[in-house]
């Protein structure tokens, strides 16, 4: 009982309005000032002379360094990743300073050799109105690529390939857009667009511009794409991957605009040869030069044919057999593109190199993806003429076992 009671003496004490009466009625202390540590600088950004910076200022002050190549896929956390990053290289170069380009030009191109984006006039799409209005002169530009086109002539070329080198050299000096679009790509030059929609080369057929506009959007994203892979040193979607992909999926939305997205034997009036930047290019040409060459001896086959069921009809046009018509194609390395013209008529077997792109600088972004729009829509219009020349293609009907 002794021991209950102690407890029960302990517990009242411990709670009793006495106890807390004690506590305060006991001095009151000031804590101690906390003792403020100097900051130090944060790696990277000046500090100025008032001690405070503008927006604009912390721009100007920001020192941003190309990452590393050997930098791992997985996208850092840090607050130092968060600055803008720059361009992953100088253009037409890789890490190590080796020029691409230049290899390029050198395996694909012939001593006659053209490239349609050479002489180009491509600014940052913000000064664009301020450095091309200088020197804007579309009839000047018009008669220059004429006089190109008589060298192209008679360098060898055929009326096809010189039609798609003026059409790219002139990107920027003609409208390609539909005047409705202006509103959804605010940032083109207004000279881009037309109310007349026979001078449109870049619009929908049968589709809606909605489809169109869509398929335009993912191809401007193409350059961005293409650099995040080369910075985060991508395994396997490169940046040679994202280019082969973009042409492709702008392809598939062409082919089914013009409705003729189902074609024999899925024929094309190009291929797309992809490798990385490691692999010469010696060895991309003669890659597609295999491509082209199964591709030129499927486009035989299918004048053969339709000549064949047209004779068999006794139709009136199945007395000549066209010709092969030029074929193309894409060789993609890096951030490297070049656009290649393989004339199956011509004296010796060789590709012509129409132009050459780089996508590792983003004031080229616009004016890159624009010209894949050109070539994807002038293979697409050609292989429209062809359509009465080839056998159709064949559906293939699946059966649902349930019925």
């Amino acid at each position: 009982m002794a021991f209950l009671k102690d407890i029960s003496t302990k517990f009242w004490s411990y709670v009793s309005p006495r106890k807390t009466q004690q506590r305060r009625d006991k001095p009151f202390k000031i804590p101690p000032k906390p003792v403020h540590l100097p900051r130090k600088p944060v790696p990277g950004i000046t500090s100025s002379s008032d001690g405070e910076m503008s927006p604009d200022s912390r721009v100007r002050n920001w020192h941003v360094r190309t990452p590393s190549p050997s930098r791992s896929t997985i996208l850092p956390t840090t607050e130092a990743s968060r600055s803008p990053p720059t361009s992953p290289e100088r253009p037409y170069t890789d890490y190590a300073g080796d020029t691409l380009i230049d290899g390029l030009v050198d395996a694909l191109a012939d001593e006659d050799a053209f490239d349609a984006n050479e002489d180009t006039v491509v600014v940052d799409d913000g000064t664009f109105h301020q450095d091309v209005a200088k020197h804007f002169d579309p009839q000047g530009e018009l008669e220059r690529r004429r006089e190109q086109g008589d060298g192209l002539r008679a360098a060898g070329w055929s009326e096809d390939t010189v039609a798609l080198f003026q059409k790219l050299g002139m990107r920027g000096f003609e409208p390609l857009f539909l005047h409705s679009w202006i509103d959804d790509f605010g940032s083109l030059p207004t000279n881009l667009f037309t109310r007349n929609a026979d001078y449109a080369y870049i619009k929908p057929m049968y589709e809606s511009d909605f489809r169109a506009q869509r398929a335009l959007e993912d191809l401007f994203s193409l350059g961005g794409r293409a650099r995040d892979a080369v910075q985060e040193n991508a395994p396997q979607r490169t940046a040679e991957w994202h280019i082969r992909q973009h042409v492709k999926k702008y392809n598939k939305w062409a082919l089914k605009d013009g409705d003729i997205e189902r074609q024999w034997n899925d024929i094309s009036l190009f291929d797309i040869v992809s490798g990385t930047k490691h692999v010469e290019a010696k060895e991309l040409e003669q890659k597609m030069l295999r491509k082209l060459d199964r591709l030129a001896a499927l486009w035989r086959d299918g004048f053969r044919i339709r000549h064949m069921e047209n004779a068999n009809g006794g139709k009136e046009e199945s007395v000549t057999i066209p010709d092969v018509p030029t074929l193309y194609g894409v060789i993609t390395s890096h951030t490297i593109m070049a656009f290649v013209a393989f004339d199956v008529h011509a004296p010796t077997r060789t590709l012509r190199t129409v132009a050459i792109f780089d996508f590792s600088s983003e004031k080229y972004d616009v004016w890159n993806s624009v010209a894949v729009a050109i070539f994807v829509i002038h293979c697409r219009n050609l292989l429209l003429e062809y359509q009465d020349d080839l056998p159709e293609a064949e559906v293939v009907e699946s059966e649902d076992p349930d019925l």
